[in-house]
């Protein structure tokens, strides 16, 4: 199997019917930077690649995880924006913000 070239890859997402290869892209451009995207995971989605499709059993557990995450983020945004609730926020542990300091 040949290897495409970014640049090759780059004139594919020029065309109109590319709208799921540019999902995948920027899905993959994102897994690769999230540090807990790893090793196995890779090697899972590269087994998945080689084998041409997706089982169907695979893809209805992946929409539920899915359907799952985009609950919890619906949730966290509407704690986000309620007036009467507290914020999110104050329960994660975080490193103290730098102060600022006026440089004159």
């Amino acid at each position: 199997m040949r290897t495409s070239t970014p640049q090759e890859l780059a004139f594919a997402l020029r065309s109109p019917s590319s709208g799921p290869l540019a999902a995948v892209v920027c899905a993959l451009a994102d897994l690769f930077e999230d540090p807990s995207f790893n090793e196995g995971h890779r090697a899972l989605l590269s087994q998945l690649l080689a084998g041409g499709e997706v089982p169907h059993f695979l893809a209805e557990r992946a929409a539920e995880r899915l359907t799952s995450f985009a609950s919890t983020l619906e949730d966290l945004h509407s704690q986000i924006l309620s007036d009467n609730a507290s914020n999110p926020f104050d329960e994660i542990p975080s490193i103290e913000a730098p102060r600022l300091r006026r440089v004159v």
